[in-house]
């Protein structure tokens, strides 16, 4: 599953409890921070389709988003792959510790974006960043099985200064999903776990499983793509 408005994934939650103090932890994503009022708003799921978030047709106020605004004080920890509060950044994934037992609430998605004060808000103890693996990235770029999908980091400008949507020599191909991306996801660590070629553009393609072809060179993406029309004509 993805994971994001457009490119979505249903995070897992872990609750841990003390019989003492009542901690407990929650995984989640970084939706927006407030390094000003010390305020991270979390993702953590939904209830909607993917069919459902790719085309938004959903009725808004339905409550059908998972999420809850985290307030950090002097004493709370930020570690893992952030120094401190004002090292966090959105979509980053994160698990936070709060000073009481969590309980699952849905809001509408207007809540999300823009009422953060309806959010159920927890004391944070320890915000702990934690890194993606190449697994998570790739099952973002996934499509629906028999489809494909093209993945174009750093494209080169065509002959009038803009961007074709279709780098492929040999006729248009039925892409499910076509991306351009002018910068690797640093916050994902994107450039490194899918190995992006250094100035020059690249190519990837995948299916339901993940990624099926990678290169740099627009003849070797040409000449994969006519295999792929084949395969769908015979």
């Amino acid at each position: 599953m993805r994971f994001s408005f457009g490119i979505l994934m249903v995070i897992s939650l872990l609750l841990t409890g003390c019989a003492n103090n009542q901690i407990a932890s929650v995984e989640g994503k970084i939706h927006e921070v407030n390094h000003e009022k010390n305020t991270v708003v979390v993702y953590v799921g939904d209830t909607l389709t993917e069919n459902q978030m790719e085309t938004m047709d959903f009725d808004e106020n339905e409550k059908n988003i998972e999420a809850f605004l985290a307030q950090a004080g002097n004493d709370t920890v930020v570690n893992g792959e952030a120094d401190s509060f004002n090292d966090l950044k959105m979509e980053q994934k994160v698990s936070i510790e709060i000073k009481r037992n969590y309980e699952e609430e849905l809001v509408t998605i207007g809540t999300l974006f823009e009422n953060h004060e309806k959010l159920p808000t927890y004391d944070t103890k320890k915000v702990t960043v934690v890194p993606y693996s190449k697994e998570e990235i790739v099952a973002e770029m996934t499509v629906d099985k028999g489809k494909y999908g093209l993945y174009i980091y750093n494209p080169i400008t065509n002959e009038k200064g803009g961007y074709d949507a279709y780098p492929v020599s040999n006729g248009n191909f039925q892409f499910q999903k076509v991306t351009m991306t002018h910068a690797a996801n640093r916050v994902k660590n994107t450039k490194e776990l899918l190995g992006l070629y250094d100035d020059s553009p690249t190519y990837i393609i995948t299916d339901d499983k993940g990624i099926i072809f990678k290169s740099n060179k627009e003849k070797e993406l040409d000449a994969f793509v006519e295999k792929l029309r084949e395969k769908e004509t015979n």
